[in-house]
């Protein structure tokens, strides 16, 4: 036992001044030391229970292993993306459903952790196998609720924030039973990811296409049918043959009325020069008059000849054949007066300008009256060209909406097709249970369990040890009423201390 230090009180100071002593007010490291040597045994009793227990808890504590694995999620996979829809500029880029990777990691971390993913991986790998307390031999006696609140503790997923990668973890008494459960999961996860974004749209997709086929078919009937009833064909070949076909024709009518305009004109001066020349003269020889005649019979001879020339190229019902026929009958019917005049035994002279002005103003007439006719032919097919330029010009916007039907209702189907391609072969891959998750690092098989961990139990022991032995020691001091040090007696009581005594035990005498 250490030697007592008592301190006196002085005089005046009235006994029992004091019952129960505080701790110091100022409370120093050599304090702390010197009540711990004053209690070691009570410390060393509290640290000593803190050691026992960690190292009974490492002895006791039943080895747990850890399996981990590593999974890829794609999210570019056909489960997260999806398409514009038809006929859409967009329609030929994956597009996905979101671009945040940790709101994609938390969807399958919920997935993963599903009450229907849970028991399905129980089942699989055998509830007697993993939980053998919580098995019962009639299976609906079964409490699931504790089966997946102690799947869930032991198992752990752990999000990389900045990738999409889900770190997989799963504890268990053997390392065996925890790399066949993480592994088991994982399939179980896999076909759940599949079943939860399987959307079969095969049949629909048919469907569509072949009301697609329908509505192609019924655009090109209508084009087609209306093509047939406007006579178009090729609208825009059509229209250019009409607009140039409408240009001839403008520059033949302005000709036929430039020659028109000149063959009237000059009628107008042949019938002037008619009326002013006088129709005989004084003398003629016969000579004279016989020329006359074989001018008018070389003359008719040159209308036969012509008439032949025509024929070949006109029909009889032609103007220019018609005013041709007429120039021969007045021409035979010249001849016939002339010859007549010579008949009588007295011959008149005619005046050989008249005639052949007359015969002028009637080859002027009758190129006037072919003129005419000629105009109003032209004049009838700018008619005709005009109505039909004039029909398709209305009917154009007709055609043009027709034409957009027909070209939407294509592009629409082809959409339509290409979508129905994808979903097959995304039913394939369904078939063949191809997801959107790719096992990275497979589930591992730990050799040395994760738990207990000695050293660290031994360690928190100790600390805790430490600290349960500080806490003792200071409880006992601040229960204990005696005064080890003459300067906390001073500030308790207030006044200074006289004289201090040290005092020993005496030995045991022999």
């Amino acid at each position: 036992m250490p030697p007592t230090t008592q301190t006196s009180v002085p005089p005046g100071a009235a006994p029992g001044a004091f019952t129960s002593p505080a701790l110091p007010i100022a409370f120093t490291v050599r304090d702390l030391v010197l009540i711990l040597f004053r209690y070691r045994q009570r410390a060393l009793a509290a640290f000593g229970f803190c050691l026992g227990a960690a190292i009974l808890v490492s002895v006791l504590m039943r080895p747990v292993h850890e399996s981990d694995a590593s999974v890829l999620i794609n999210k570019f996979s056909r489960e997260f993306t999806y398409r514009a829809d038809a006929g859409a500029a967009a329609a030929a880029a994956l597009v996905p459903m979101t671009n945040d990777p940790e709101e994609l990691l938390n969807t399958q971390v919920q997935l993963i952790r599903s009450r229907d993913v849970i028991i399905a991986t129980v089942k699989k790998v055998g509830l007697d196998r993993l939980y053998p307390a919580l098995a019962k031999s009639d299976p609906d006696k079964v409490n699931w609720d504790k089966v997946v609140d102690r799947f869930s503790d032991a198992l752990g997923t752990v999000p990389q924030r900045t990738s999409n990668i889900l770190h997989l973890s799963f504890r268990h008494r053997e390392a065996t039973v925890a790399a066949a459960t993480l592994d088991t999961l994982i399939q179980v996860f896999r076909d759940k990811s599949i079943t939860v974004y399987l959307n079969s749209q095969t049949q629909f997709y048919e469907t569509q296409v072949a009301e697609g086929h329908t509505r192609v078919d019924a655009a090109y009937k209508k084009l087609a049918d209306f093509r047939r009833a406007h006579g178009v064909q090729a609208f825009d070949g059509q229209m250019a043959l009409l607009l140039q076909q409408r240009l001839d024709l403008d520059s033949e009518a302005k000709r036929v009325d430039a020659d028109l305009a000149g063959a009237r004109q000059r009628a107008v001066e042949l019938k002037r020069q008619i009326k002013e020349t006088p129709p005989d003269v004084t003398a003629y020889t016969d000579r004279e008059q016989s020329r006359v005649v074989d001018e008018a019979r070389t003359k008719l001879l040159n209308l036969h000849l012509r008439e032949k020339e025509l024929s070949a190229q006109f029909t009889d019902e032609s103007r220019q054949m018609q005013q041709l026929r007429q120039e021969i009958a007045v021409a035979e019917q010249f001849l016939k007066t002339e010859e007549g005049k010579f008949a009588g035994t007295v011959r008149r002279a005619r005046n050989d300008v008249l005639t052949g002005a007359e015969q002028d103003l009637n080859r002027t007439l009758a190129d006037t009256a072919t003129l005419e006719g000629r105009k109003r032919d032209i004049e009838t097919q700018i008619a005709g060209v005009d109505g039909r330029i004039n029909t398709m010009t209305g009917s154009e916007a007709q055609r043009w909406t027709l034409e957009r039907d027909l070209a939407t209702a294509q592009e629409s189907l082809k959409a339509l097709m290409s979508r129905l391609e994808e979903a097959r072969a995304s039913d394939s891959l369904n078939r063949g249970r191809v997801g959107n998750i790719a096992i990275v690092q497979a589930p591992s098989m730990s050799r040395e369990p994760v738990q207990p961990k000695p050293l660290l139990n031994l360690a928190l022991g100790i600390l805790a040890g430490l600290f349960l032995a500080v806490v003792a020691a200071l409880l006992s001091e601040f229960a204990s009423d005696t005064i080890y040090d003459p300067a906390r007696a001073e500030r308790l009581l207030g006044v200074p201390a006289l004289a201090v005594f040290n005092l020993q035990e005496k030995p045991a005498e022999t």
